[in-house]
This record gives structure tokens, C-alpha cells and sequence, in this order.
């Protein structure tokens, strides 16, 4: 008898444990697609420079050069073509677990947590990929299809 009942009470704390640990792990997703989102939003709108978007929205090295600050500017204002093409109303945002082992196969996540990664998609189709950390963009990829994976690059 008293092994059943200290079978049961451990089914019961490790049921609550789970609970929680599942709870905070949804509150990071949550919060990492409200950076999400408030990043395409911005990338949405045409008045906004993109580099107030580089020094607000993006983790950079306090030593970024100046050809780096160009090519990052460079690749921000591409994806942003992408996304002000597109109704922003229709986009999904998903996590790396969401989009599926097909989906993410060409993305190379390089040691990267997965658990940081978010997609863009657009109509089925994926818009961009972005790893998500301190409540800003760290790093963004377009998603390519083909035969190279796609990476990260942060600066």
C-alpha cells in the first residue's frame, strides 16, 4: 500500500513539474513571435529607416565595420522588399518544432537552438528565417530551396 502511494505521489509531482516546465517553454515561444512580429511590422512600414531597424530591432557586435554595417543594411532592405510585397495580414509565424523536418532540411543550424528559430511564411511558402534572442533579432536568413543550406550570420 505504501508503495502505491508513493508511486502516486510521484506521478502527481512530476505531472505538475511537467506543467510548468511546458508553460514557461510556451511563454518563450510567445514572446520570441511578439519579436517576431513587431520586426516584420516595422520591416512593413516604408517610413522607417532601416538603419533605426539595425540599431533597435537587431543584435549586433559593438564593433560591427563599416562593410559589415553595409552588407547587414544591404540584406535587411531585401528582406523588407520581400515582406512589404506581401499582406502582412496573411503571415504566419511558426517555430523550428512547427515548420516541419521538410521544411527546415536546406536551414543549417550550425550548434544554433532550435527553440530560437522562427519562421515567416507567406501563403505556404517561407518568407525568411530568424533566430530570436535577448527580445531581438539576432540573426535572419532567406530560406532558400536548392542543394546549398542556408545559414546564419551574426554580426
Amino acid at each position: 500500500m505504501k508503495i502505491k502511494l508513493k508511486l502516486l505521489l510521484f506521478m502527481f509531482i512530476g505531472c505538475i513539474v511537467s506543467q510548468s516546465l511546458f508553460a514557461q517553454e510556451q511563454q518563450t515561444s510567445n514572446e520570441y513571435i511578439v519579436v517576431l512580429k513587431r520586426f516584420v511590422q516595422r520591416l512593413h512600414d516604408p517610413n522607417l529607416a532601416t538603419d533605426i531597424m539595425l540599431s533597435q530591432d537587431l543584435i549586433t557586435s559593438k564593433k560591427l565595420d563599416e562593410d559589415l554595417q553595409e552588407y547587414l543594411l544591404a540584406s535587411i532592405d531585401e528582406i523588407r522588399i520581400n515582406v512589404q510585397s506581401k499582406d502582412i495580414n496573411q503571415l504566419e509565424y511558426l517555430s523550428f518544432a512547427q515548420a516541419g523536418r521538410k521544411e527546415t532540411s536546406d536551414i543549417d543550424l550550425e550548434g544554433i537552438d532550435p527553440q530560437q528559430v522562427y519562421f515567416v511564411k507567406y501563403l505556404k511558402r517561407f518568407v525568411f528565417a530568424a533566430v530570436i534572442r535577448e527580445r531581438k533579432i539576432a540573426s535572419f536568413t532567406l530560406v532558400s530551396k536548392g542543394n546549398n543550406k542556408a545559414h546564419f550570420v551574426f554580426y
